[in-house]
């Protein structure tokens, strides 16, 4: 099979990314700034209440599961495509960046996703879920960076289509 992918799969792959990444990049912001500094304000067991409500609940678990491979999985696709679709150098390294700060993010969540699991199971010890949420917030934070990085790369791919160019990029 020797197809190649048309300028216009290439577009399409690269704007299912970026809304998707947008979603990503929305969901961080919201956590960032929203979610994580409530947790000193309201203490470490209500917040902890709220993640088994929320992160924790089945379909938190979905979401996040949905959110971290998903995010993977479409922009390695719209790379994939790009490269096999010769696209210009700059759109296959910004579809790269962000399938590699996706990828990222699976390893960071390997690190937060057991901090969260024993919040979830951890005795209501104040002084233990303060420990186990700052550490799982640190690793979070670290994951914001990643999907901000995706969503920045894909959507500059993506732009790159909109500019005035020359074809032999």
């Amino acid at each position: 099979m020797n197809y190649r992918p048309t300028e216009r799969t290439i577009v399409l792959a690269t704007a299912i990314a970026a809304a998707f990444e947008g979603l990503r990049a929305g969901a961080g912001t919201f956590r960032a700034l929203l979610d994580l500094p409530a947790r000193t304000r309201v203490g470490p067991l209500a917040f902890a209440d709220f993640s088994r409500a929320t992160d924790l609940s089945t379909v938190g678990v979905i979401f996040y599961v949905v959110f971290g491979i998903g995010g993977v999985l479409v922009t390695a696709v719209a790379w994939l495509i790009a490269r096999r679709g010769q696209a210009a150098t700059a759109v296959r390294r910004l579809l790269g960046v962000s399938a590699i700060a996706s990828l990222l993010i699976l390893v960071l969540t390997a690190q937060a996703a057991p901090l969260m699991w024993r919040v979830g199971s951890a005795p209501p010890d104040p002084a233990l879920l303060r420990s186990l949420l700052d550490r799982f917030t640190a690793w979070t934070m670290a994951r914001i960076v990643c999907v901000d990085i995706s969503f920045a790369a894909v959507l500059g791919a993506l732009t790159f289509f909109a500019l005035p160019r020359t074809r032999s990029s």
